[in-house]
């Protein structure tokens, strides 16, 4: 039981489970997203959504969200003894992964370009993502080293439990926060080149007679984004009036 808590399988697990949390709690945006008016930008995001589920599965059931990373870093290590990884993946096995991970990243950069943000969001990702990549990869070590020494869970009811259970938590935090950290870096650069592409075609903008339907569809997903953005301040909808009581 400790070793399936401490794997892979259980990482990609808790991962599931959060992205699945992130998109309910978005599911209007997303929604919006996925009920475009033009077919073409519906297709693609709904092939950005399942192959971004076809990634979190492969990375789960196939691939290593551990060793990816620390594979990466031994690129320029000669000798066997220096390498963070003892036991890497199988190299076909890794080929289908970045495979599937340059497609989501392109599709999902497209995404990005046309509902979130242009540029300079873009740039704020592949800075955050280089910044935070190595102190979550360090911290993520240290925690892994210990997880690795969990050979079997303590009594039910003790305080040795409720400490595993804490170190647990860490261990799976820290692997997670690397993985989006890692993630969103390689969004923002993916992103910049797509973005630039549809600005050339003039596609990541509404279009320049947009008809009623799109017209309509642009109005909901600002005025929800809005709507959203107020409720979670705690702000009133701009233009209401203070209640007088």
């Amino acid at each position: 039981m400790a070793q399936f808590l401490a794997s892979n399988q259980m990482l990609g697990f808790v991962l599931i489970a959060l992205l699945v949390g992130l998109g309910w709690w978005q599911r209007d945006l997303l929604g919006d997203i996925a009920q475009a008016p033009s077919r073409s930008w519906r297709i693609l995001a709904w092939a950005a959504l399942g192959l971004t589920c076809a990634l979190v599965l492969w990375f789960t059931f196939a691939d290593d969200w551990r060793k990816i990373f620390g594979e990466l870093l031994d690129i320029g290590e000669k000798f066997p003894s220096q390498r963070a990884v003892i036991d890497p993946v199988d190299p076909a096995i890794r080929r289908v992964s970045l495979i599937v991970l340059v497609a989501t990243l392109l599709l999902t950069g497209a995404i990005f370009a046309r509902y979130v943000g242009g540029y300079g969001l873009q740039i704020v990702l592949i800075i955050l993502g280089i910044s935070s990549f190595f102190p979550c990869y360090l911290i993520r070590q240290r925690l892994d080293t210990g997880l690795a020494g969990i050979l079997e869970l303590p009594s039910l009811f003790s305080v040795a439990m409720l400490g595993t259970i804490f170190y647990l938590l860490l261990g799976y935090s820290a692997n997670i926060a690397l993985i989006l950290t890692a993630y969103i870096g390689l969004l923002g650069i993916a992103a910049l080149p797509i973005t630039a592409i549809l600005d050339l075609l003039g596609r990541r903008e509404a279009p320049v007679r947009p008809t009623d339907e799109v017209n309509d569809f642009y109005t909901r997903l600002s005025a929800g984004v809005e709507e959203r953005r107020n409720a979670q301040f705690g702000q009133r909808p701009h233009g209401s009036a203070p209640n007088k009581s």
